[in-house]
């Protein structure tokens, strides 16, 4: 069961249903906890949340309402963080208390990947204008350079943890690059695995096959990485080796961050639609890879994936595709529709 200690506010019944349904929705991509109930209360603590085997602590501010936030804490807080506090602190029963981390080197599993677990959760309760919200706010915390001229991101890799933050590069860094980066990289693994016909199936079994061999035991980053390649599709093997070094050694043991140009012109003719497009990579060593997801918006707004297209190094790659005909027309041709990739803007 689920259970909320009473407080009078009418936020309550909104934080316990989020609960309710955030682990619900944790269930279905994840697996079972080996606990028998989770319990919500609030805690004095205003600007943080904590989760325990069995215990949720949301932070009391999250039960006020709009205007009494703004007056106790400004307009500094991101709206979103309200919105996404009790999935974020839920997921923690999956990632921290089910499955621990074995260092400060593998903690961006249980940060990042809470933070990954509430955007399914915003994507599973159909609140997309939050969900891009969310991953805008990310990635500006990534690529924003704070008060000593530093951007998380070039700082050091995820695997560094705690040990990033210093008076030189900043007490934050570990705040804004762990929680934001961590996040990107479950949410690109699971986007390498997404496709038109089945989903997210095979991120689901990847979850459930990492929780089950894992429940109740410290994991490293090699742990979830090989737990990756026992599930990876054979368009995720760059290498053609059966691994994800490419990949962990570019977002996890690395700090690269490429940068997209992309330009699409629409030809209708009798079979359909002739979609020539260039995509150029950049800001990235010659031995970068990345798979660039290709999405389709139609003029009825429905948003569709084309598929991706493979890049190594600083590249132009330029192709002409046919497109089937549609019921309805294509508007634009959109790469990183979703959030897919962590990059620059583009």
């Amino acid at each position: 069961h689920r259970d909320l200690h009473s407080f009078p506010t009418r936020r309550s019944s909104d934080l316990l249903s989020q609960g309710e349904v955030a682990s619900q929705i944790y269930t279905n991509y994840f697996g079972p906890l080996p606990f028998s109930h989770i319990t919500l209360t609030q805690q004095s603590a205003c600007n943080y949340g904590q989760s325990w085997p069995m215990l949720v602590y949301l932070p009391i501010c999250g039960f006020f309402d709009d205007t009494q936030r703004h007056f106790l804490l400004g307009s500094d807080w991101f709206d979103t963080y309200w919105k996404v506090v009790t999935p974020h602190e839920v997921a923690h029963q999956w990632w921290g208390q089910t499955v621990g981390f074995r260092s400060y080197r593998d903690q961006w599993m249980s940060e990042g990947f809470a933070n990954e677990s509430a955007t399914i959760y915003l994507q599973g309760t159909n609140q997309m204008d939050l969900f891009f919200e969310f991953w805008k706010q990310q990635r500006k915390l990534l690529v924003e350079k704070n008060q000593f001229g530093f951007r998380p991101i070039d700082v050091g890799p995820v695997t560094m943890g705690i040990r990033l933050s210093s008076p030189k590069a900043g007490w934050n860094i570990y705040q804004n690059l762990v929680y934001p980066k961590g996040a990107y990289v479950l949410h690109m693994i699971r986007m390498m695995m997404w496709t038109t016909k089945d989903g997210d199936t095979r991120f689901k079994e990847t979850m459930h096959d990492f929780v089950a061999s894992h429940t109740l035991q410290a994991a490293t980053t090699e742990d979830f990485k090989a737990i990756v390649e026992k599930h990876m599709s054979p368009q995720m093997d760059l290498d053609n080796n059966h691994r994800m070094d490419w990949f962990f050694n570019e977002y996890v043991y690395g700090t690269d961050l490429p940068a997209y140009h992309f330009e699409s012109q629409l030809t209708p003719n009798d079979k359909g639609t002739g979609l020539h497009l260039k995509l150029e990579q950049s800001g990235v060593p010659e031995s970068f890879k990345m798979m660039v997801p290709i999405y389709l918006e139609m003029v009825d707004g429905k948003v569709l994936r084309a598929g991706s297209i493979n890049v190594t190094g600083n590249k132009m790659i330029e192709q002409t595709v046919q497109l089937p005909k549609f019921q309805t027309a294509v508007r634009r041709v959109i790469i990183n529709y979703y959030y897919d990739v962590l990059s620059t803007e583009h």
